[in-house]
């Protein structure tokens, strides 16, 4: 009985106090509440270098008659299949090949204009869809970046021609590109420039352009070699169906000579990891928004708003600076680290071609050549798996492009040829071409065949074919077919 008097004055007490009671006895206790906890973070998926097998090649270029650079794919503009594939030979010219990879045409090097003691050495080459010649006929341009001579070669391209399809309207009095040079330590002053004869070492090298629509005008971007230069010109229709180009007034970058503490005019020949350079080459522009994509060789990849004017202060993305934290150097030995050490990195210096694949609203993705330092006469820098791969970024307008994955073109169609080395150029279309129902991706070959154990000494080049198909499948990325290069 005393448990039911204590629980009688405990009630009374609550009820006194505004609280209440009831018998557990009669009432089941309440079910618990969940603990609230953490969402998981989402997985990040581990970053993979997958192998894909090519599906075709050109001819190899033996180093006798030049060395394949930057390729460019045309798209014909009514039959698919008439489709060319237009590349440097540097010193040998240009060739042109079909979509299986035969040769249809070789131009040889140019006329010196710019240098009588010279030669011509064609670097990169792009494509211009509809540019108006002085007659008012519309036409496609096949451009390239001529070192030796330091002005850009321009050929007009005839669909109707399957023989000799490119021919040469480069004005006969072509613009110098860079006759001035930046000064050491007032790299960023213009002012400050110094004046310089035609030299290979430091004229126009990369190229890429951008048709702008609103205007109806077509630029030509190039940057210098051996500088961290990139500047802006316009594509001009003269007098008897010849192009030249003009400097557009303001677009004269200038990108670091230095970065995280590097000198990046140190050059060393007994240390790899100790040579560097300031240079650009690779350069691609998104055409839906004008947005300059550019590889500084041996820090990363750049951004240019071509409708601004306006360049980003910091990379988008940075290459693994030295590939080693630290260096030896001195007597006795002493152990220094590297100030531009980046082990997260996906991208192995040198990087070089850039290239895009369209895709729809702003989206796609930017493929990256990281070449690396494998290969060649000692000393050389293995960084697997990081050597001889392309790295992925999916693109979504104006935002900064965010890594995917990489992959390495490492065999041929019968898993018994070789793949592709130190690559320095690449071209890609998210569109569908006989072969290729989801698009192409052509890339330079810098070891064709393996030859010489790639001891630097390039024997032979060539370019390999890949459908797209196979690289989205293995890295999981969208596949398109419907985006034309001349309607973007």
């Amino acid at each position: 009985m005393r448990h039911l008097f204590c629980l009688s004055v405990l009630s009374a007490l609550l009820t006194a106090c505004g609280g209440d009671i009831t018998d557990p006895a009669a009432t089941p206790a309440p079910t618990a509440t969940p603990v609230a906890t953490a969402t998981p973070a989402p997985t990040v998926q581990p970053y993979t270098v997958s192998a894909v097998s090519f599906d075709a090649e050109t001819e190899n270029v033996l180093s006798a008659a030049g060395d394949v650079d930057d390729p460019a794919i045309w798209v014909h503009p009514s039959q698919s299949t008439k489709s060319l594939v237009v590349t440097a030979i540097k010193d040998g010219g240009m060739r042109v090949y079909d979509l299986q990879g035969q040769l249809v045409q070789s131009i040889g090097p140019g006329a010196l204009n710019n240098d009588s003691k010279g030669k011509s050495r064609y670097n990169n080459v792009d494509i211009v869809y509809g540019f108006k010649l002085d007659d008012n006929s519309t036409v496609d341009l096949a451009i390239a970046t001529d070192r030796g001579q330091d002005l850009i070669r321009v050929w007009k391209i005839d669909p109707n021609n399957s023989t000799t399809p490119l021919s040469d309207i480069t004005s006969a009095t072509p613009l110098r590109l860079f006759p001035t040079v930046p000064t050491e330590g007032s790299e960023s002053d213009a002012s400050k420039d110094a004046a310089i004869a035609v030299s290979k070492q430091n004229t126009g090298y990369g190229i890429t352009h951008f048709s702008d629509k609103a205007s109806g005008k077509h630029f030509v971007l190039v940057n210098q070699r051996k500088q961290a230069r990139i500047r802006q010109f316009e594509l001009i229709a003269e007098a008897g169906g010849t192009v030249n180009v003009v400097a557009v007034a303001g677009r004269d970058w200038r990108f670091p000579y230095s970065w995280r503490g590097q000198n990046l005019r140190e050059t060393n020949d007994l240390d790899a990891t100790r040579d560097w350079s300031p240079q650009f080459e690779g350069m691609v522009v998104d055409q839906r928004n004008g947005m300059l994509y550019a590889g500084q060789e041996d820090v990363g990849i750049w951004r240019v708003d071509l409708k601004t004017g306006q360049a980003d202060t910091q990379p988008v993305y940075e290459t693994r600076g030295s590939s080693r934290e630290t260096y030896t150097t001195g007597t006795p030995a002493t152990v220094v680290k590297h100030s531009f050490f980046n082990p997260e990195s996906k991208i192995s210096r040198d990087l070089e071609g850039l290239s895009i694949y369209y895709g729809p609203n702003g989206t796609g993705y930017l493929i990256a050549s990281s070449q690396g330092g494998a290969h060649g006469g000692a000393p050389n820098v293995s960084d697997a798996p990081y050597d001889d791969s392309f790295v992925v970024f999916a693109l979504n307008g104006s935002a900064k492009p965010v890594l995917k994955q990489g992959f390495r073109l490492s065999q041929g169609p019968n898993g018994n040829t070789e793949g592709v080395q130190e690559c320095d150029g690449a071209d890609v279309v998210a569109l569908q071409l006989p072969g290729y129902p989801f698009g192409l991706l052509v890339t330079q070959d810098g070891y064709n065949d393996d030859l010489n154990n790639l001891d630097g000494v390039t024997a032979q080049t060539n370019l390999k074919f890949t459908s797209w198909e196979k690289i989205a499948t293995a890295l999981k990325l969208e596949k398109y077919n419907n985006f034309d290069p001349r309607k973007l």
